[in-house]
């Protein structure tokens, strides 16, 4: 009998240990960068996140006496009813929980990222209690963010029809004259229970006058799946995004649903393309020197990026939508580094030694860097990925390298830890 108690508790614990290496975030959505829908065309057009009546900010937080969990309220309007409640979690400095009413909705292993959560099972038409609490998960221990004071900020609920605009990629090659050719991807996600048809029109925009392309597509999805909407955009080289000539493009999004207007989206794009070549990183066909410097969240962009330095590295904590926005502006070079560090662990690789030969980190590791590529890469600035602070290799330095380079073929992966393995781009950085 105690055998058999032996067993079950051994395959207990191995099914917890499983659990948490498959799910770094659980019942989270698939990582974005910010989307902000609207509800009427001209406050899409105006860019103020404040006018979107399909947004809710979320501000006054009752905070315990051990400064972990964070309380606040937030009702569902009547206009928000039959579509999608998702919270938007902007930062935290550590792993969380999400509680809606005192019942677990998801979580993350950490908070460096944002990260969404779908509620609407629990939003109906009252007022809901929104907590977060933050907790010692064991995904922490290779976090750069634990180290910070406890802090939660940028929450929002955000509502979207069940037929919704998930997220927004631009790729961009130049054709025989130099013009850029933008080739937008639309994720279109269905969270109905029956099949839906949308239309997705778009337009893009030089400047406020010049609209360099225009049109619609219609697409139809069975539940619960997800299909793409693509469209082309040829723009002129003198309107190409480069660190001496940062311009910026907007494109519009509108999503009809059986001819009604059921979401307006906007956002800024710099079209550019990125190459590694020889070891140097080409800008639109042009050799960029780069010259970084680690990041200091105390001083402006503007303050750090001055000669010789034209970048900065951020941790992925501090590599905001805003920041990365600034970045853009400005030309600012920015490389951003996934929520790993282990240079305060133990340096050798064998059991009980660095994190990052340790197959229990893989999925934490690969779910980081995720978390840090997929909820950057629409900013332009955003030019290189650095998937851990550490000085050690292994299976998950080899496995991080692999993911990034197959979702990002074009840009550096850097490491500084590699020791002239094969596990990073041969790019000088510094």
């Amino acid at each position: 009998m105690k055998i058999i108690l032996l067993l079950l508790a051994i395959f207990a614990l191995d099914r917890a240990t499983a659990q948490s290496l498959v799910l770094p975030y659980e019942g989270a959505e698939p990582f974005r960068t910010a989307v902000i829908p609207y509800g009427r065309a001209t406050d899409a057009v105006a860019g103020d996140a404040a006018r979107s009546n399909y947004v809710a900010k979320l501000a006054e937080w009752s905070v315990s006496e051990d400064g972990k969990q964070y309380s606040t309220t937030f009702a569902v309007p009547v206009w928000w009813l039959n579509r999608q409640t998702i919270v938007r979690v902007g930062r935290s400095s550590a792993a969380y929980q999400v509680l809606v009413d005192n019942r677990v909705v998801g979580s993350a292993c950490s908070g460096a990222t944002p990260v969404e959560f779908n509620i609407t099972k629990r939003a109906t038409e009252a007022r809901h209690t929104l907590t977060i609490r933050q907790i010692d998960a064991h995904q922490s221990r290779v976090s750069e963010s634990t180290a910070l004071k406890p802090l939660v900020e940028d929450v929002a609920v955000i509502c979207q029809p069940t037929i919704r605009v998930r997220d927004i990629e631009l790729s961009t090659t130049l054709n025989d004259a130099g013009e850029g050719v933008a080739q937008f991807s639309v994720a279109v996600k269905c969270d109905a229970l029956n099949a839906k048809r949308a239309r997705i029109g778009y337009t893009v925009h030089l400047n406020d006058t010049t609209v360099v392309a225009k049109g619609y597509s219609d697409i139809g999805l069975d539940m619960r799946r997800e299909d793409t909407v693509r469209f082309v955009a040829r723009i002129p080289q003198s309107s190409l995004w480069s660190p001496e000539n940062p311009h910026l493009i907007t494109v519009e999004l509108e999503n009809r649903i059986d001819n009604r207007p059921a979401e307006y989206l906007r956002r800024n794009f710099g079209v550019r393309s990125a190459d590694v070549v020889d070891g140097r990183l080409m800008i639109n066909n042009r050799p960029v020197e780069l010259k970084l410097r680690d990041y200091d969240p105390s001083k402006p962009v503007a303050e750090q990026v001055t000669a010789p330095y034209n970048g900065v590295v951020i941790p992925a904590y501090y590599a905001t939508d805003a920041l990365l926005t600034q970045c853009d502006k400005q030309g600012a070079v920015a490389f951003v580094r996934a929520d790993i560090d282990t240079r305060n662990h133990a340096t050798h690789i064998r059991r009980g030694g660095n994190p990052s030969n340790d197959p229990f980190w893989l999925n934490t590791y690969l779910a980081l860097n995720r978390a840090a590529y997929y909820t950057t890469r629409c900013h332009p600035s955003a030019l290189g990925y650095i998937y851990a602070a550490g000085n050690t290799t292994g299976i998950n330095a080899y496995e991080s390298y692999l993911m990034l380079k197959t979702v990002e073929p074009r840009l550096p992966i850097l490491y500084e830890g590699a020791m002239g393995q094969w596990c990073t781009d041969k790019i000088n950085f510094r």
